[in-house]
């Protein structure tokens, strides 16, 4: 009776699990961040999440619908993280810098990089993927618009344009090599991009007073 009890109390004390989608796309993320994209398979995420294969494909039927899920919820991830976290507050240099950094960070990450290549290329076989990768790039572009615009920039639709190929570009290729030195390759040319909008973008009393800063430093 005692033992019962205890066991009784035991279940009734212990967390709740997720909700089983979201236990099979965090198991998809920690595999894909681990292994690579060659490791989501239907068998192998149902495996790490702890569930039956039957369950996955219930909510996944194809391994590109648990590409274009796990992309999805990356992507979400990051725009919440963008919008919530980069500019909280004022439009100074601190902020300024905890946006550099935030986006060196995530561009030398290959994770999102690796997870848009695997769903352009299951768009070639699912034409409809390709309305999600448009989706999710201007999503893109509207929140970076939206974050530079907090820290007090105001670039050009083509200074938005070049900075946001910038980071594409920057992330592919670091997910490309995937090696440490690409990585910090890649967080090095998001910072150069970053600088170099951020001196094109600022307003014009910012700019002249850089301009008279920097007259002032070659005249000593």
């Amino acid at each position: 009776m005692t033992r019962r009890l205890q066991r009784s109390a035991t279940r009734r004390s212990a967390p709740a699990l997720p909700p089983v989608r979201d236990r099979i796309l965090a198991a998809a993320v920690v595999l894909v961040r681990a292994e690579g994209i060659r490791s989501l398979t239907q068998a192998r995420v149902a495996a790490t999440a702890g569930v039956r294969q039957s369950h996955l494909t219930y909510y996944f039927p194809a391994r590109r619908d648990l590409i274009a899920a796990v992309a999805k919820a990356i992507h979400a991830g990051i725009l919440v993280a963008m919008s919530t976290t980069v500019a909280p507050s004022g439009r100074g240099l601190a902020a300024r810098a905890r946006a550099r950094e935030f986006f060196a960070e995530r561009i030398s990450d290959p994770l999102f990089a690796r997870l848009s290549m695997a769903l352009m290329a299951a768009a070639d076989e699912d034409e409809s993927l390709r309305g999600l990768l448009a989706e999710q790039d201007a999503a893109l572009r509207d929140n970076l618009r939206e974050t530079l615009g907090r820290l007090g920039l105001e670039p050009s639709e083509d200074e938005l344009a070049l900075l946001h190929t910038s980071f594409v570009g920057a992330s592919i290729l670091a997910a490309q090599a995937g090696t440490e030195d690409a990585a910090k390759r890649a967080a090095h040319l998001a910072r150069v991009a970053f600088d170099r909008l951020a001196n094109a973008a600022a307003p014009f009393p910012e700019r002249d007073s850089r301009r008279a800063a920097g007259r002032v430093r070659r005249l000593r």
